[in-house]
């Protein structure tokens, strides 16, 4: 039978290709860290690489023309092997490249079978006994990396809170050379949706009586006529209760057995104001009610069918091609706007398993670009880059963090184009084959003075050139007339750590706004981005 697959065996990761197998140099990655694979099949050969550093490949046999085509692609185990056969760990970051498509990013959340899976965030404690060496020196090194998050670093931070009208915010300042506060002022617990179609925030954890009687509370702000604003169902979907906007009006709808109880308001709350809602599911009774002044209630009759729903609870938008079967198309994508202060039966819930595009509810001016908070995130292109002879890539920025990584483009090879921040200077390294190169430009001006800055990468045969503003600084490198054209895929703003090689220092997230961005002369949409993780907000910008 056809056969691709990637594996461990006894602490070795392992590619096999129906009856050809390539393992890593390495047997000890069960030590409970994070580790980046990549595995490839090309013309003449099959290559392995874990960690920048672990490769191993195979020659091709000339007579092995045909690859397998499975069916299925399955993640963690398969349906066909043994259940003690499948992964216990955390996958996260799965894509295929492939020369005839764009970058596939892997979203687990549409593949229709999912077995005794959670997707709803990786634990970051210390890993179970079984997963790490025995010895406690190890142990503890696994303790301390599991504990390093995307985008985040030590900071020194004032923090005060005020009150305008009504509305808490929250002026939370990193200390920095920036003339803008790395922090911009936002409303306390309160978030900013919207920007792309599935902006998020995923609950893992509900209240145990929730499916007797659900309660949400929240605050909400927004100018949308349309869009989701929240979404839990069992998995089939049959039973559901959600909120959501069409033409500016409050629609909260939940089954009674196979029929649907829909309570609309009367008045439009899409009008930039904050507004108090609450909304109760009473087994066959629902009511809404808005500012402590307005109710809503209406009642289907009552079924002997069991309601149940389950995790994860979905707020601000629901995951790509989910509650289709229940909210009418133009509601089922993110609203834009701005909800806080949510509770589940009366008790806050803060602290979301998953985020997707969304960032603090900025107070204050805001213009056009796309911003990645300093809790950290990153976005990965819908476009592909093509690593050729000759490129060029064009971006603004408006940076409130000295350092950060502006962008980052990795093939199956290991070979890159990194381009950082590092203590007000720009730096773009390049990885060909087992050639390293760079060139850097420090600004006469400032970054981090406020104002949008103009940064360019060309690429002209061997030589790279970097533009900053006006100051131009450029390198001649080897001339690799064998580099790999593949469609690759474009990290912006931040990268997964593990996938980042050791010889690159900055490792954190840019901090800042961002603009403009060009690829050989195309505009690129982060609206349609393959994906956006973590505290980012596309085409929002707070601009003070």
């Amino acid at each position: 039978a056809d056969v691709f697959s990637i594996s461990m065996d006894k602490g070795a990761v392992v590619l096999t290709v129906n009856d050809m197998k390539v393992q890593s140099k390495n047997t000890q990655y069960n030590d409970g860290h994070n580790h980046y694979i990549v595995a490839s099949v090309s013309p003449n050969r099959y290559h392995l690489l874990v960690d920048e550093a672990d490769t191993t490949s195979q020659q091709r046999d000339e007579k092995d023309i045909s690859l397998p085509t499975p069916r299925k692609f399955y993640f963690g185990g398969s349906p066909n092997g043994p259940p003690q056969d499948n992964f216990t760990g955390c996958i996260s970051n799965a894509y295929f490249s492939r020369t005839d498509r764009d970058v596939e990013v892997e979203d687990f959340q549409k593949y229709q079978e999912k077995v005794q899976v959670s997707l709803y965030g990786c634990p970051v404690e210390t890993p179970p006994i079984a997963l790490t060496h025995k010895h406690g020196k190890n142990a503890s090194k696994a303790k301390g990396k599991q504990k390093k998050r995307l985008g985040k670093h030590k900071t020194q931070s004032s923090h005060s809170v005020t009150e305008t009208k009504g509305i808490e915010t929250e002026d939370t300042e990193v200390v920095s050379q920036c003339a803008l506060p790395g922090r911009p002022r936002s409303v306390r617990n309160a978030y900013l949706f919207g920007g792309t179609a599935n902006s998020r925030q995923e609950f893992k954890h509900i209240p145990k009586q929730f499916n007797q009687k659900s309660e949400l509370t929240f605050r909400l702000k927004t100018q949308s006529s349309h869009g989701m604003i929240f979404y839990i169902s069992d998995e089939e979907e049959d039973n559901f209760v959600t909120l959501f906007l069409s033409d500016g009006r409050l629609h909260f709808v939940f089954n009674v057995g196979p029929e649907k109880l829909t309570i609309k308001s009367q008045e439009k709350y899409n009008d930039g104001l904050w507004h108090t809602v609450i909304c109760v599911r009473d087994a066959n009774r629902g009511k809404i009610i808005i500012d402590g002044l307005r109710l809503y209630e209406d009642s289907l009759p009552t079924t002997d069918s069991v309601w149940r729903v389950e995790a994860p609870l979905y707020l601000g938008g629901v995951a790509p091609e989910r509650a289709m079967k229940n909210v009418e198309i133009n509601s089922v994508y993110s609203f834009h706007g701005c909800l806080g202060d949510l509770k589940l039966n009366s008790r806050s819930v803060n602290s979301p398993s998953q985020t997707f595009s969304v960032t603090p509810c900025f107070e204050g001016p805001t213009e056009s670009g796309t911003y990645i908070s300093s809790e950290g995130g990153y976005v990965i292109l819908a476009e592909s880059f093509h690593s050729g002879v000759k490129f060029e890539l064009v971006i603004e920025v408006r940076p409130r963090s000295n350092s950060g990584i502006l962008l980052h483009v990795q093939n199956v090879n290991g070979e890159y184009l990194n381009m950082h921040m590092k203590e007000g200077q720009v730096v773009v390294k390049v990885k060909f084959g087992n050639k390293d190169f760079s060139t850097n430009v420090v600004p006469k001006q400032n970054l981090c003075d406020g104002q949008w800055h103009r940064i360019a990468v060309i690429r002209d045969g061997n030589v790279l050139q970097l533009d900053v503003d006006s100051e131009i600084n450029h390198v001649v490198g080897p001339l690799n007339k064998k580099l790999v054209n593949l469609k690759e895929p474009v990290f912006v703003g931040g990268v997964p750590d593990a996938l980042l090689a050791p010889s690159l220092t900055t490792r954190n997230s840019f901090t800042g706004c961002i603009r403009n961005f060009v690829i050989d002369r195309l505009p690129v949409s982060f609206s349609k981005a393959s994906l956006v993780s973590g505290a980012v907000s596309v085409n929002t910008c707070p601009s003070s």
